[in-house]
This record gives structure tokens, sequence and C-alpha cells, in this order.
């Protein structure tokens, strides 16, 4: 059995679930009435979104004349999401998980009157759930409490120097550079190290060369040769010969 909440009473928040689009910088999400609209089967329910300055001259028939968004840049407030009361379900013994309403995720408002535009001014905002029938308003829940937008930061403004980093990203980068230092010199005296093994591997070399130049037998060319066995003793002329056997 639901319980009847008076709708009177009731005080509309920006919900405290941990889901994607919660608030953002043009949008937000609300928690979704529970249980306080279902003795209301003939009226249908709207959200009021306001900014907060406009909150105090709002009157009871600016709340029961559905005000497009639209007219948001000139009125300040709007009506969305027409929806009969007996929509909103009762379901306190298990409330449904994720019971949002978004507000502010529509980007094309085209000709659209009662369009869920993305919210252009960074507020704060007020939002209440009013419950209207063909002539006025019947009944109106509590403002909520005011509220900001995110806001982006100008890149511009951003501090990049010293002053604008913090203690513990200071020391980062301290270690952060003092360990490159460090591996930097280990490279430096490794390429060092491997420049003297070479170098000192090529004088062995050359070493090596000469020892086995010095044990190379020497031989010395001849003026006659021998063909069948028999010697025979060229012409004189300035051409050398070897000995050759056969």
């Amino acid at each position: 059995m639901c319980s009847l909440s008076e709708v009177r009473y009731y005080v509309p928040q920006v919900t405290v679930k941990q889901v994607l689009g919660r608030l953002t910088n043009n949008s937000f999400a609300l928690d979704d009435p529970q249980c306080i609209f279902q003795q209301y089967n003939t009226s249908d329910v709207w959200i009021v979104i306001a900014l907060d300055n406009v909150v105090p001259s709002l009157t009871v028939q600016n709340l029961g004349k559905p005000s497009g968004y639209n007219l948001f840049q000139t009125k300040k407030y709007y009506h969305l999401y027409q929806m009969p009361a007996n929509n909103y379900t009762c379901s306190d013994a298990q409330p449904k998980d994720k019971a949002l309403i978004p507000v502010g995720t529509q980007f094309n408002c085209n000709n659209v009157s009662f369009c869920n535009g993305i919210l252009t001014n960074n507020g704060p905002y007020r939002v209440k759930f009013v419950l209207l029938n063909s002539t006025a308003l019947v009944q109106e829940t509590r403002w909520s409490e005011k509220f900001n937008l995110l806001t982006g930061k100008n890149t511009t403004t951003i501090d990049t120097g010293p002053g604008g980093r913090s203690a513990g990203m200071i020391v980062i980068v301290v270690i952060l550079s003092v360990l490159l230092t460090l591996l930097l010199a280990f490279l430096i005296a490794a390429l060092a190290i491997g420049s003297k093994d070479i170098c000192w591997c090529r004088v062995l070399e050359n070493e090596f060369l000469g020892v086995e130049l010095n044990y190379i037998p020497r031989y010395q060319t001849h003026k006659f040769y021998t063909t069948h066995s028999k010697w025979f003793t060229p012409q004189q002329n300035n051409t050398s010969v070897y000995t050759v056997f056969k």
C-alpha cells in the first residue's frame, strides 16, 4: 500500500545518484517523484524550470499557464514534460533504481514549443512540479534548493606556472627529472665503456696480425726453369720467372 505524501510538501532535487549526466554544464537530472500524484488522476503534471532571480515574481497565473522553452530567454522560466498524473507510479516497496528526469538534453528545438532544450545559462536554477487541469493550477510542490550547472574554465586563464601547481605535482616533476638525469648518465657511461672495449679489441687484432706477418716465409725469384727434366737457361732479358716443377 502506497503512503500518500502531500504534494505541497514535496521538494524536488537534483539526483545524488552517481549516474552519467547527473549535472553538466548545460543539463541536470531530477529524482522522479514517488507516490505523490496518484490522487490527481484528472490533472497533468508539469515541471517548471526557472532562474532563481525570477522565482519571487512568479504568480499562480504564471505557473498555471504553460510557457515554452522558446520564451525562456525572455521570461527566465519555462514549463516542461506534460504528463498525466497517473503515469507517476507509486512504488514505495521497491523504488526504481534509476527513476530520473533529465532536463536540458535536446539540442535541436526548432519549431518545438515545449522542448527539453539545453540550458545556456549557468544559473542558479530552481525547479518545481505543478499540477494543471484545462483551466488553472490545481496543486504545486515547493521550489527546489537553488543550484548551479557546472562551468568550464577558459584555457587562457589557467595558470601553468609554478605558482599554479600543487606541491605534490612539483615533487613528482623533481623526482622524474632526477631519474631522467641518472638514466642519461648511465647511458653515456655504457657507451663510453663499449667504445673503449672496441678500441682495445682492435689493438689486440693489429698486434696479432703483426706477429703473423713476421712468420711468413720469403720467396726469391729465379731466372731459369726446367722442362722435361732438362735444365734450360733462357736468353738474357728482364723477365723474372719462378721455378716450376713438372
